[in-house]
């Protein structure tokens, strides 16, 4: 018997030790340490609809409208980044789509939470011809930081702070903003591997698209529930989410690297390292060039009946269109 006690005694403290380890030195499993920024240090506050104002659009009773054009709703969607782009790149891709209201972004836009990263952001966008737009932003795992206990970096929320909406004691980045005729929710799926959280923000995000009306519905995600990469696969969202978001109209993921459309959901990669993808069946569109996509809607003048809503998916390149989707309520 005392044989055998030691032998437990001997394997389950090592095994003590690592997981002690893991939890008190993070480090040793997590984000490498954070460069030193040798450049001109720059502050500058993203505008985004956590405000009560913003350059261009007022809060009405049915949402943000823009005052610029009030008579549309133009998105610039942006995919996976990870500080890849360059001013040259914003300011072609604002050339490319002169009538964009706000911009979205699935996820990994800055390469890591740090201020190393989010110093080289600034350099490259805030000269850009589109930093004067709203941003509606959900985190990547790359400003998350890795191991045991994943936390969002404090970068991130200073950097692109958002409306507080979102599900009760669930941690995360979720909410949505509201425009006349689309409702944008973000899912932060970063933190969604523990079924307390998963739950509650399934429940959530149920009530949330049912509450949207005669809206469209538009979800932003970084994991998608359809992976297009190999061993990209996240079995907890494909479970919980593949059904409800089936009633969205469009969703929007990132995080595999490359393109996809299985309708409603699309997967968009503007500047990450293109990964080799995988097969699907019922799979309507893929490819490996980056990407990225604009989200149009008409203001109509009758109550209540949205106009169609259309989604042109880009060649980062050149601009040239490659994809289309055409949405419209019953």
């Amino acid at each position: 018997m005392k044989r055998w006690l030691k032998i437990i005694v001997l394997t389950l403290l090592p095994v003590a030790g690592v997981v002690i380890c893991a939890l008190r030195w993070q480090a040793w499993f997590g984000m490498p340490a954070e460069k030193q920024w040798t450049g001109e240090v720059q502050e500058y506050v993203f505008p985004t609809f956590a405000y009560d104002s913003l350059p261009g659009f007022v809060m009405t009773e049915e949402g943000w409208q823009d005052t610029l054009s009030p008579q549309s709703l133009d998105i610039l969607i942006m995919g996976d980044i990870h500080n890849n782009l360059t001013l040259a790149d914003y300011d072609s891709l604002a050339a490319w789509v002169p009538q964009a209201d706000a911009v979205a972004q699935v996820g990994d836009w800055m390469h890591r939470g740090q201020e190393y990263y989010r110093q080289w952001l600034l350099r490259e966008w805030v000269p850009s011809g589109l930093c004067a737009l709203p941003v509606i932003n959900t985190p990547g795992n790359h400003e998350y930081s890795k191991g045991l206990h994943k936390t969002l970096s404090p970068v991130w929320s200073y950097t692109f702070p958002q409306p507080s909406n979102g599900p009760v004691g669930v941690p995360g980045k979720h909410y949505y903003v509201d425009f006349p005729q689309l409702r944008f929710i973000v899912l932060d799926t970063n933190p969604l591997t523990r079924l307390v959280y998963l739950t509650r923000t399934l429940t959530w995000l149920r009530a949330t698209m049912d509450s949207a009306g005669e809206r469209y519905v538009v979800v932003m995600m970084h994991h998608p529930v359809f992976s297009v990469a190999k061993g990209r696969f996240n079995s907890l969202i494909y479970l919980a989410f593949r059904h409800a978001l089936n009633k969205a109209d469009l969703v929007i993921a990132g995080h595999d690297h490359s393109y996809m459309r299985r309708t409603p959901f699309m997967v968009l990669n503007t500047s990450g390292t293109p990964k080799p993808q995988r097969f699907h069946y019922r799979t309507d569109h893929t490819d490996t060039v980056p990407t990225y996509a604009v989200l149009s809607i008409q203001r109509t003048t009758v109550a209540y009946q949205p106009s169609p809503m259309t989604v042109h998916v880009h060649r980062l390149a050149d601009g040239e269109v490659i994809d289309f989707m055409y949405v419209k309520h019953d």
